[in-house]
């Protein structure tokens, strides 16, 4: 595959193989698409998990279990930083 890269990308890219942090611009690609896969799986993750949230208030709405949006959201955040960190 043919691959022409901005010149700020080639620079960095160059720099790192000459740091010999890469052996070589299809090592560096791999280790990008790798984090990029992995990034993907963890935010698709969150995105599901938030919509299971969601649809668990929408049901507890319907019932008329309404909750303190302010309180939820915070309450939220922290069981998600508890489960993931600060990401």
């Amino acid at each position: 595959m043919a691959l022409s890269l901005p010149p700020e990308l080639q620079q960095f890219a160059d720099s790192q193989i000459a740091s010999g942090k890469y052996t070589s611009l299809d090592e560096m690609l791999l280790a990008g698409l790798q984090t990029l896969a992995e990034l993907d799986h963890l935010y698709g993750g969150r995105l599901e998990e938030l919509r299971r949230e969601v649809q668990l208030g929408a049901i507890e709405a319907e019932h008329g279990q309404l909750l303190d949006a302010s309180t939820e959201i915070t309450a939220i955040r922290q069981r998600l930083r508890a489960r993931y960190g600060d990401q």
